[in-house]
Formats: structure tokens, C-alpha cells, sequence
């Protein structure tokens, strides 16, 4: 310390200043202990009696709740056929048992579709017939059956006098036009097949 023009300079080493600083600190650690000590305080809520809350029910707006007096089905009389205590079953309507198998939920049975049957192919009426001998014949085609049924009804239904007639060949039968004893009824014939749109005619006569 030193006087100047009568003023005092105060001078302080290193020690005092550390020493200045460790007070400071300490009072600032006293006052924060202190200060949360009073908030822990202020914040924790009243205590409250357990037994006597868990024993009284209180209602939403903080009032306590009265209890209830015990009601009419919460008292059970003993059965009268057995004279004990023992609570029997109040009466009450028997349940009604349904007939209707569908009134409890039940489905009926499903009908089972009937097995489809496959239509049935019509039968061959067409009878092979043999040739006249001498006689002449249109050849117009020579399929398998059922084909060869079905273009001898056609060809009748043409008004040509069809018939049907076996093959050399399995299986396959010749569907003729005929029996033709002419040239000319012949050639009427084969004019006839070709404008209903039949190709490839064979003509020839029955040994």
C-alpha cells in the first residue's frame, strides 16, 4: 500500500487475489444449497393420511364420497332346497329353446350341386347300304363317322338320293349319290353338288 498526493493505492499480490476468489465461490455455493433447498421445500406436496384416502373414496371435485348402501342383488338368500347360507341363483325366465336351426346361428347344410352330365351324341341312323351293280355313282367325300352321318342328312336334305357305303380303308365310309342309270341324270347330278359347293368328285360305276 502507498500514499500518492493523498490518495492510498492498495496493491495485492497473487495469494490475496486467489484467496478473494475462493471466498467468492464459497458464498456463491452456500447460496445455491440454500436456494434449492427452499424450492425442494416448496414444491413437495402436502402429506396426506393413506389409510384414510384408501378407506374413503372421494369424488372428481374433491369432496368425499358417501358410500352406497348395499343393494337388493348384492345380498343373496340361501337356497331353499339345500337350508344352508350358500347363495343360490335368483329365478328368473327360463331360455327358450328354438326349433329353427338358423335362430342359434346354425347354417343349414348347403344343397350340393348336381354332377353335370355331358349332353349326349346323337346316335347314327345312317344304315351302310351296298351299291347297285351296273348303276352309276358321285363320289363326293369319304370321312370318318360320325362326319359321314352327318353329310349323307345333308345331301338328303339337298334332295340327292345319298347313301353310304364302305371303304377300302378302316373307319372311313364313302358317301355316294346315286344309283344313275343316264349320262344325262349323271351330269344333273354332279352340276347340283358342284353349286352347292362340292370339289372333287368322283365318278364311277358298280361292277
Amino acid at each position: 500500500m502507498s500514499e500518492k498526493d493523498g490518495e492510498r493505492e492498495l496493491v495485492l499480490g497473487n495469494k490475496q487475489l486467489l484467496g478473494i476468489f475462493f471466498v467468492a465461490t464459497l458464498l456463491c455455493g452456500v447460496f445455491f444449497a440454500m436456494g434449492y433447498v427452499v424450492g425442494g421445500n416448496s414444491a413437495k406436496p402436502p402429506a396426506t393420511n393413506p389409510a384414510a384416502d384408501a378407506s374413503t373414496p372421494t369424488a372428481s371435485d374433491g369432496q368425499r364420497e358417501q358410500p352406497k348402501p348395499p343393494s337388493i342383488t348384492d345380498t343373496a338368500s340361501p337356497s331353499p332346497s339345500t337350508g344352508d347360507n350358500t347363495p343360490g341363483p335368483l329365478p328368473g325366465p327360463e331360455p327358450q329353446v328354438s326349433n329353427n336351426p338358423t335362430a342359434g346361428g346354425a347354417q343349414p347344410p348347403a344343397a350340393s350341386p348336381a354332377p353335370a352330365t355331358a349332353p349326349a351324341e346323337p346316335t347314327s341312323t345312317i344304315s351302310v347300304s351296298i351299291p347297285e351293280k351296273g348303276a352309276e355313282y358321285v363320289q363326293v367325300s369319304a370321312p370318318e363317322r360320325p362326319g359321314a352321318d352327318n353329310l349323307v342328312r345333308i345331301l338328303r336334305d339337298a334332295k340327292l338320293p345319298a347313301i353310304m357305303a364302305e371303304s377300302s380303308k378302316p373307319k372311313l365310309y364313302r358317301v355316294l349319290v346315286g344309283p344313275y342309270h343316264t349320262a344325262v341324270a349323271l351330269s344333273e347330278a354332279k352340276r347340283k353338288l358342284k353349286d352347292l359347293g362340292y370339289d372333287g368328285l368322283v365318278t364311277f360305276k358298280q361292277p
